[in-house]
């Protein structure tokens, strides 16, 4: 049975794979997440997204590898902001603030890899790579509230591990005039959809075969 490595340290996207009935083995990349000198939304969450799983493919090659990296922006004064974690309450409310009452677009970036080791060269770093990066757009529509019912958010849903300062999946949701998205894991943080159609067309793994498959 084909084993599939999820390399992320988010406890939401192993929760999405779980309830999709895919038991991933779970490798936690350490990479540096810094963007570059005018690095777009788009491209930085493709990037991370493929470092991630390129690293962990190339310690366990022969594996399947998902990296999945989220990026958020919204326009500021001066152009547009990424909104990373906010790790405190006062950085989660700034964050929600400055999106009230506008668009906030949310990248989600998938990159599948497999290494395959070279008989001559056996340091895994010169392994063959196979590998395809794709990504998803959301675009979170925000409605207007006071900082106090921001605040209160903020301090009953404590999201100061969500880029955007939210949990979709709860609270977060009343925050929002509407989200357009043609799949709702998106947000969350793992493009369910978009990672079966990769693996159906580029490894030709169908999850839902893996999903249902008896012990």
């Amino acid at each position: 049975m084909t084993t599939l490595v999820l390399a992320s340290s988010s406890k939401y996207r192993q929760q999405l794979l779980s309830n999709i009935g895919i038991q991933a083995e779970i490798s936690k990349p350490d990479i540096d997440e810094t963007p570059l000198p005018d690095e777009t939304p788009l491209a930085l969450c493709k990037r991370l997204a493929f470092e991630k799983a390129k690293k962990i493919a190339q310690q366990q090659p022969g594996r399947i590898v998902i990296g999945s990296d989220q990026v958020a922006s919204v326009e500021g004064p001066d152009g547009k902001i990424i909104l990373g974690k906010p790790g405190t309450v006062e950085n989660a409310v700034a964050q929600l603030k400055m999106c009230q009452g506008k668009s906030v677009y949310f990248y989600t970036a998938i990159s599948l890899c497999k290494a395959e080791n070279d008989e001559d060269l056996p340091d895994i770093l010169t392994s063959n790579l196979d590998t395809i990066t794709r990504a998803e757009e959301t675009c979170v529509y925000f409605r207007s509230h006071k900082e106090a019912q921001l605040r209160a958010y903020v301090e009953a849903e404590m999201p100061l591990d969500c880029a955007g300062s939210f949990k979709c999946e709860g609270m977060g949701a009343l925050l929002f005039e509407r989200i357009t998205s043609r799949d709702p894991n998106t947000l969350i943080g793992l493009p369910v959809m978009l990672l079966h159609n990769m693996l159906d067309k580029h490894f030709n793994i169908d999850l839902l075969d893996l999903a249902t498959a008896k012990a």
